[in-house]
């Protein structure tokens, strides 16, 4: 079988008003599944929390990425999670976000911001590669798919684990591969040069994961000259490298000679990602080589099955030997070269992989355009959307996965992949046998391939949807879970340019790096350690102590009552612990060993509200039990001692502290209740 050295030129579908309308109803769909919430204030731990605190430090001083801009203490350029100078990940992400701060203003949205276009871009870029290989239809359920993933969600609301720098792969490595692909029919070196650019953006973001367009690019241009499939001129290939460079290699020469050892270091540490180095710390993340497929593919594509985007992958490899199409050919090395790589990498963290997903979406839209034409394909795609059910029905499934050799680690011990490969295979050699034997009837070609492709398109255009909203709707209070933003607000306001703030915290709330949400908030260097006014002093900066204790000192203006820390000056001490603040309801309710002293409510976020319980312990602290009761219900709360993010004992010594927590819009409130069945008391609803 022979093909063509290259592509004819032919004209572009995505310049027809049907591509457009298309285009445009999946960023209407993609921000009616990502957008809400994106402004929420929680900023979680890892991930997140050092991005986030970097973006705010490139927002002051662009050029030098930084958490900590002046560090009272020595800082060890090994520990990237409390640095000078932040390099631990490509600074462009922070860039976008540090401008979208003066458009925004300092607030995590900023930064989200670059997570949802990433994902909206690439969300485009499936449905313009996957259009002439699968068909309109089927190359808007992909985009669809992908823009309803969870694990998405999860992405672009920065959730623990993984965030923009993951986002903005994605969308680099898309829309790179989509410009590739029109460069090569259009046989037009400046298009390359635009894929060129964005796989620059894309370094920018993630490093070498971000130089996957370009091997796709090299191997179909080699391909090519071997007569396999069409591909692009090598003026096309060497255009996209020299544009990539162009973009990329200024910061990295700018890093390199301004930060040398630290440069190194990074360097050293991207190598061991994925060349194992005794040296270098790279984390828990180690996996075996099965990780990829298994665990990876698992959190990404849930509650897609498993052996689902595995089976897309040999489709796509079984269609580019018999079609040799550009673009199945060139999602076959995307997908492919993505999976080896990392498969042999030494670090395999849940969104590793996330820049070959847009790529796997594509996939199964051309397998499920495919099905109709083919049984054994409509069968495979059968069997991995029904292992769920066979799973629950078959144990003996089971028991084959557990008798896997031991060096198959995950797929001997996941369930998913190896019950979804066993039943896959049985169904494509018994649709094979019995299609070829009834002397390949239409009727099962049309029955299997309806059945296939309606249960594909099912789950991309309905299931997964149905489960990013009811995953949402069960963490969405958890968004809105926030210590730091009130009290960091305050500060950023009330307190001089050069002041240092001591947390006096002895645990982080859940999912949570507190000293790095303050330093976002406040734009102020934060520590959790015991106060060092004279080294503060010293250095030029004025001191300030953040506590959800009554310290004795004066408190800092501005801070809300319903903040969960309050501020104080170390400059200024009282005689006697800090009043409560005005603007509380006071109250005088015992529970137990607690004392509740008022309280106080502000807006959170859509239809909830961010309380403060002042709470005084009259002896060994307890759990505060609270229910809101009102017109549209009632919303319990259990109050944890830890809530404050204090020890007992500081908490038993205080003259009050506050537990917060995450309730009811305060206008909505008649009655609060303390304990299980306990204390009533009458509160006046709030005109919101």
């Amino acid at each position: 079988m022979s093909a063509p050295l290259q592509a004819v030129p032919t004209p572009d579908p995505s310049r027809t008003k049907l591509d457009g309308l298309i285009l445009l109803a999946l960023v209407l769909w993609g921000l009616a599944q990502l957008a809400p919430h994106l402004a929420h204030p929680a900023i979680y731990n890892w991930d997140e929390a050092m991005h986030q605190a970097a973006a705010r430090g490139t927002h002051d001083t662009f050029f030098t990425p930084h958490i900590y801009k002046d560090p009272l203490y020595p800082s060890d350029i090994r520990h990237w999670w409390a640095a000078n100078v932040w390099m631990h990940k490509p600074t462009g992400p922070f860039w976008f976000g540090a401008l979208m701060m003066h458009v925004v203003g300092v607030t995590p949205l900023a930064l989200r911001l670059a997570s949802l276009l990433g994902h909206l871009a690439a969300g485009a870029a499936i449905y313009l590669i996957a259009r002439r290989p699968a068909g309109r239809l089927w190359a808007t359920l992909g985009a669809v798919g992908f823009l309803a993933l969870p694990f998405g969600w999860q992405l672009v609301q920065g959730r623990f684990f993984g965030d923009v720098t993951d986002c903005t792969l994605a969308g680099c490595n898309a829309v790179a591969v989509a410009l590739l692909f029109h460069a090569t029919r259009e046989d037009s070196w400046r298009w390359g040069l635009a894929a060129g650019a964005v796989v620059g953006l894309g370094f920018l973001c993630k490093t070498g994961l971000a130089l996957t367009p370009l091997g796709v690019a090299a191997t179909l241009w080699a391909l090519s000259r071997l007569r396999f499939c069409p591909g692009p001129r090598l003026a096309t290939v060497v255009a996209m490298v020299a544009a990539a460079g162009v973009v990329a290699a200024p910061w990295s020469l700018y890093s390199a000679w301004r930060w040398p050892q630290l440069h190194d270091l990074e360097s050293r540490v991207t190598r061991a990602h994925l060349f194992d180095d005794p040296t270098v710390d790279v984390g828990p993340w180690r996996r075996p080589l099965d990780a990829v497929i298994n665990e990876v593919n698992r959190t990404s594509f849930q509650p897609l099955p498993t052996v689902l985007p595995l089976l897309a992958f040999c489709w796509l490899l079984v269609r580019a030997v018999r079609k040799r199409d550009l673009e199945t050919v060139g999602l076959a090395l995307w997908v492919g070269a993505t999976w080896l790589v990392l498969s042999l990498g030494t670090v395999k963290v849940p969104a590793i992989a996330w820049g070959a997903v847009p790529a796997v979406l594509a996939a199964l839209a051309i397998a499920g355009s495919d099905a109709w034409r083919h049984p054994v394909l409509a069968a495979l795609l059968l069997a991995g959307l029904g292992t769920p059910l066979a799973m629950e029905h078959l144990p003996v499934l089971t028991r084959l996965r557990e008798s896997l050799p031991p060096s198959w680690d995950q797929t001997r011990t996941l369930p998913g992949l190896a019950e979804g490969l066993v039943l896959a295979s049985c169904a494509a050699v018994l649709t094979a046998v019995v299609f070829r034997l009834a002397r390949r009837p239409r009727w099962m070609s049309l029955e299997l391939g309806l059945l296939a492709s309606a249960g594909l398109a099912w789950h991309l255009a309905v299931t997964l949807p149905v489960e990013r909203a009811r995953y949402e709707d069960e963490h969405v209070d958890e968004l809105y879970v926030s210590h730091s933003r009130e009290v960091g607000l305050a500060l950023s306001r009330h307190t001089p340019e050069r002041s240092v703030v001591f947390a006096a915290l002895d645990s982080d709330p859940p999912l949570s790096f507190e000293n790095l949400s303050l330093m976002f908030w406040s734009g102020r260097m934060t520590y959790r350690r015991a106060p060092d006014v004279a080294l503060a002093r010293e250095r030029g900066y004025h001191p300030y102590l953040v506590s959800p204790l009554a310290e004795p000192f004066a408190p800092v203006p501005g801070v809300p009552p319903q903040a969960a820390l309050r501020a104080y000056d170390l400059e200024a001490p009282l005689p006697q612990p800090a009043p409560l603040p005005d603007g509380i309801t006071p109250l005088s309710v015992r529970q137990g060993n607690l004392e509740v002293l008022g309280f106080a409510a502000g807006k959170a976020g859509p239809d909830r509200d961010r309380y403060a319980f002042y709470v005084r312990a009259l002896g060994p602290p307890q759990t505060l039990r609270i229910t809101f009761h009102g017109p549209d219900g009632i919303v319990e709360r259990v109050l944890e001692p830890g809530a404050t993010l204090r020890n007992p004992q500081a908490l038993r010594g205080a003259a009050w502290f506050i537990l917060p927590t995450v309730g009811p819009p305060r206008a909505k409130v008649t009655q609060l209740e303390f304990g299980a069945v306990g204390q009533r008391v009458a509160v006046t609803p709030r005109t919101p």
